[in-house]
């Protein structure tokens, strides 16, 4: 299980190491490019690889291929603006939160925990490249 934390200031999925330990890290093109993120502190932390997965989550259990880019953070983060770049709506309320695929109407509740908005799911590593095109799909662009 990985709990993801839904940020708007995230310009990518990120991922510490140490999440979905049973998927391998491969360096991926970013790595490769020397992308380097800026943290809100501004530090700057290199890109360590990506982790390529099939995430499960919401009620219906859909599959949904999604890249992580590992870099040395504190929890995993799943960025608004790459869901959104992704064809879906994400909503934030006080009496539903969620994500919403808008190709085919799919909700994925969002859990609020203290002053942070969290999406639960199941990971593991992806075996080939015709998963479902769910939100997940934002971080292969």
């Amino acid at each position: 299980r990985v709990e993801l934390t839904v940020d708007s200031g995230a310009a990518e999925i990120l991922c510490p190491q140490t999440v979905a330990r049973n998927v391998p890290t491969t360096p991926g093109a970013k790595f490769k490019q020397g992308v380097h993120y800026t943290c809100a502190g501004g530090k700057r932390i290199p890109n360590l690889g990506e982790k390529r997965c099939v995430m499960s989550s919401g009620s219906k259990g859909t599959l949904h291929g999604l890249t992580l880019q590992v870099a040395e953070v504190s929890r995993p983060l799943l960025s608004v603006s790459k869901c959104v770049d992704g064809g879906n709506r994400v909503v934030f309320d006080q009496g539903w939160s969620y994500i919403e695929d808008k190709s085919t109407g799919e909700r994925t509740t969002l859990q609020r925990r203290g002053g942070l908005y969290v999406m639960e799911s199941w990971v593991k590593a992806r075996q080939g490249e015709s998963e479902s095109a769910g939100f997940g799909r934002q971080g292969d662009r």
